[in-house]
């Protein structure tokens, strides 16, 4: 069975799309977990509402983060597989068949897919990868798992639970953390539906600085084994500095010295340039 988690908080208009898109799945050996992170809006009232003898909601005690609410729904799991699904987004009907097929091949623990990204109307897919076993630099070398795509045995949590001070990025410092024991596959066909709202947390820049802040200082030993891990997460936190208007001279000086290009030299020298009238900020440049 297949156990697929749910953290909800205000998503009274988008819930029930959610949880029905997983019962509506081809592959009906499943059970859905819904946790809710305190709503104040009518999520709990629509929660209640549902009638099937797979579905079951809890509430935590004080708002706490969706990673809060992951950790919950792994304890109360009773499938042999833990799969997540998010309050705003739908999965395609054959989500769950597809990925089910990938865990054939017993050496494979995690199996994750591309999604719909659907902003105001426009659609692109994520990540663009070769279907297959994914090995850990690709994994570390850019964030490609995005958490309602993912699915893994239920073992792959026993010791490795979300992060609950990751502000952002939730989906990234679990992957880091599942590929060093774990095995990746993905299957090459979006299967979710991705959709951007005005509230998403992927919108929030102040959340992605303080995510590459906790990255940077949590995986100091992947940053000096990968390089490409580095140059990734190096210039993500020089970007979230840029948008929050803090001086990132620095980290697009490191870029140029992991890639020496014209593109990256351009980029320094603009940063540069304009970072004259910018607050000076944390660095992890030496």
């Amino acid at each position: 069975m297949v156990s697929v988690i749910i953290p909800s908080y205000n998503r009274e208009k988008t819930i029930k799309r959610a949880v029905d898109s997983v019962f509506n799945q081809t592959y009906n050996d499943l059970e859905v977990i819904v946790v809710d992170d305190c709503s104040t809006d009518k999520t709990i009232e629509v929660l209640a509402s549902i009638k099937d003898d797979r579905f079951s909601y809890y509430k935590l005690d004080m708002n706490s983060g969706a990673c809060v609410a992951r950790n919950l729904g792994i304890e109360k799991a009773k499938g042999d597989y833990i799969a997540f699904q998010d309050s705003d987004d739908e999965w395609l009907p054959d989500k769950l068949e597809k990925q089910m097929k990938a865990f054939d091949n017993k050496d494979i623990d995690v199996v994750f897919c591309p999604f719909n990204k659907v902003v105001n109307q426009k659609t692109e897919i994520h990540p663009v990868l070769p279907e297959g076993i994914v090995n850990r630099d690709a994994l570390l070398g850019k964030s490609c798992v995005s958490t309602q795509t993912l699915i893994a045995k239920k073992e792959c949590f026993d010791k490795i639970k979300f992060d609950p001070l990751m502000p952002r990025m939730q989906d990234y410092d679990i992957t880091i953390r599942l590929s060093e024991k774990y095995t990746f596959y993905f299957v090459n066909k979006p299967l979710v539906n991705m959709y951007v709202q005005g509230d998403s947390i992927s919108k929030n820049k102040t959340k992605l600085l303080n995510a590459e802040i906790r990255i940077l200082s949590k995986y100091q030993k992947e940053a000096a084994e990968f390089p490409a891990f580095r140059y990734y997460n190096i210039g993500a936190f020089g970007a979230a500095k840029r948008a929050c208007k803090f001086k990132a001279k620095q980290e697009y000086k490191a870029l140029y010295k992991i890639k020496p290009s014209v593109k990256n030299l351009l980029k320094y020298i603009f940063v540069a340039i304009t970072d004259i009238s910018r607050k000076s900020y944390k660095s992890f440049i030496d």
